[in-house]
């Protein structure tokens, strides 16, 4: 009897060793499971984002270029009920197997071309044997015209534009001899005109046809050297490369000095945004060869009155901060980072502190993606940012006083109800999806976005220096670098002026034109005059006859009250 309890509850040890081992089996499959599961849940989500990459890699390369605010979202839904297509391309893939002819034998390589010779410069060209057409401007002294008379001329010869031809300005200095007082004769010759490129091969007139051909239309250096060969003159790509350098350098220190100048202590509205651009590195020095080195394109549209370009090398706070450095007023941007350095800090007494606004644009962006991969948010995000752009819409011709009421009773409620129901749809939207991220930016910018009703000369968005980029990236496509650091400087003030004449709809050949003939003999003190922002009130008071002349003397109005 004895044996036999000893036995049983032996047996009742080992199952219960049993039981304890399964338990921690049990367990140890369990977390095993649940691991596996959170391992799937993760592969899921990387899968949904991987799919929802290539929907809007499909929609940028098949749909259009941009997220136009006249789609109407119904349109989003549309894509899933083509669910046929990939059986309709079965069936068209097994008809053409019948009747298929083979492919066509492979083109043969080319041969390896041998490296070609670097052109040997021609030096300057002799314009005197030009056959183009000549512009004779005689350049007389009055003075020395009384005093004696001509007995020659020293001739110079320059390339010009002319609008649909180009001609050979013959510069005409004559030479006096006159008596002295021992009895003798001396010769003296003219003073010559002041020019702002002086002993250069080119009129200004060609350097302002050489920036609107590139810089307004896009037109790369080698292609303007085609075209002057056709027009029976050379001038190489590399000689072009150098006046614009030149030119955007006396421009940025002249003109678009004062228009930055008077951005920062006048106007109150600034909208600004950058793009990338590439620089050609220095000369190789023996190893692989260098890669193009990153730099930055910012614009700046100051109110009505100018479109400003800066050229920097990195796209740092430090950068934005010296940038914006004196200026007082709203500053209108995306939601990058390098600007939250400007409204950092405490407020100052004086009520002259910087104020970033936010883009609605740029959150309407957001709810876009999340539409085109069917997202109910971006959706409904769309939605209710198209009713704020249609409250808005009537009161954009308003003065700022009154569109600034006007919204706080039509608009500030879309405002408030588009940021209650964010808060609500962030709740109810689980994970991490384009949706849930259209809804943090949303959230995230609420104060940002909020204050474009803080003044009636805010626009809801800051696209319009969105379009002021797209010359950068145009130029981008065409010439895919800039020569160096100093050469996108240049050509940030070219980009500038451009810009600015066409926002106050002057023809830019002609006021580079006209600048550049004038710039030579105006005060340093009143370069905002030659702004396009005021051209059209300067040119009024400057003798037309002067500037009909190719070349001479320009006589300097009084000042101008801007």
């Amino acid at each position: 009897m004895i044996a036999s309890v000893e036995i049983l509850s032996i047996e009742v040890e080992r199952l219960r060793s049993q039981v304890a081992e399964r338990d921690v089996l049990i367990a140890a499959l369990r977390g095993l499971i649940q691991s596996l599961e959170g391992k799937n849940g993760a592969l899921e989500g990387v899968l949904v984002n991987h799919s929802m990459e290539i929907l809007l890699l499909k929609r940028k390369l098949f749909g259009t270029k941009s997220e136009r605010t006249g789609t109407s979202e119904l349109q989003m839904t549309l894509a899933g009920m083509l669910a046929d297509l990939p059986a309709l391309q079965r069936q068209l893939e097994e008809l053409s197997k019948d009747g298929t002819s083979p492919p066509p034998p492979a083109p043969p390589a080319p041969p390896e071309s041998e490296p070609k010779e670097r052109p040997k410069p021609k030096g300057r060209r002799d314009l005197s044997a030009s056959t183009l057409p000549r512009v004779v401007v005689e350049l007389p002294d009055p003075v020395l015209a009384a005093k004696g008379k001509i007995i020659d001329y020293d001739e110079s010869y320059q390339l010009m534009y002319q609008r649909a031809h180009f001609s050979v300005l013959v510069k005409r200095v004559p030479k006096y001899e006159l008596p002295t007082t021992g009895g003798g004769t001396t010769v003296l010759a003219a003073e010559a005109p002041r020019t702002l490129f002086a002993r250069s091969l080119c009129h200004t007139s060609v350097f302002a046809w050489l920036a609107v051909e590139k810089f307004a239309l896009g037109v790369p250096h080698y292609r303007l050297e085609q075209h002057l060969e056709h027009e029976a003159e050379s001038l190489d790509r590399g000689t072009m490369g150098r006046y614009m350098e030149e030119l955007g350098g006396t421009l940025g220190a002249t003109v678009v000095n004062a228009m930055v100048e008077h951005a920062r202590s006048v106007c109150r509205v600034l909208s600004t945004d950058a793009t990338g651009a590439a620089i050609q590195p220095g000369p190789r020095e023996g190893g692989a060869k260098q890669a193009c080195k990153k730099g930055h394109f910012f614009t700046i549209v100051a109110d009505c009155d100018h479109v400003l370009y800066e050229f920097t090398s990195s796209h740092t706070s430090a950068v934005v901060q010296e940038m914006f450095k004196g200026f007082s007023g709203y500053l209108q941007s995306d939601a990058s980072s390098v600007y939250d350095i400007l409204d950092k800090g405490p407020p100052r007494e004086d009520d002259q502190s910087l104020v970033l606004v936010g883009c609605w644009a740029h959150c309407r962006r957001y709810f876009f993606e999340a539409a085109v991969c069917k997202y109910k948010v971006g959706v409904e995000g769309l939605e209710r940012i198209r009713a704020l752009y249609h409250a808005d819409e009537p009161f954009r011709a308003l003065p700022p006083a009154e569109r600034k009421k006007r919204r706080l009773v039509h608009v500030a409620p879309l405002v408030d109800d588009f940021f209650r129901w964010v808060n609500e749809a962030q709740r109810a939207e689980p994970g991490r999806t384009l949706g849930t991220k259209a809804l943090g930016y949303a959230k995230n910018q609420e104060h940002e976005l909020r204050r474009v009703l803080l003044d009636g000369r805010l626009p809801l968005d800051n696209t319009r220096s969105e379009r002021a980029l797209r010359k950068i990236v145009v130029g981008r496509k065409n010439w895919l670098f800039y020569g160096s650091e100093t050469h996108a400087q240049s050509a940030a003030a070219i980009f500038s002026i451009l810009a600015s004449c066409r926002l106050h709809r002057i023809d830019p050949l002609s006021y580079l034109d006209a600048v550049l003939r004038v710039l030579p003999y105006w005060p340093t003190d009143r370069y905002l005059e030659l702004a396009p922002l005021a051209w059209k009130a300067t040119l009024s008071r400057l003798d037309a006859n002067e500037l009909a002349r190719p070349i001479g003397a320009i006589t300097v109005p009084p000042p101008l009250q801007i």
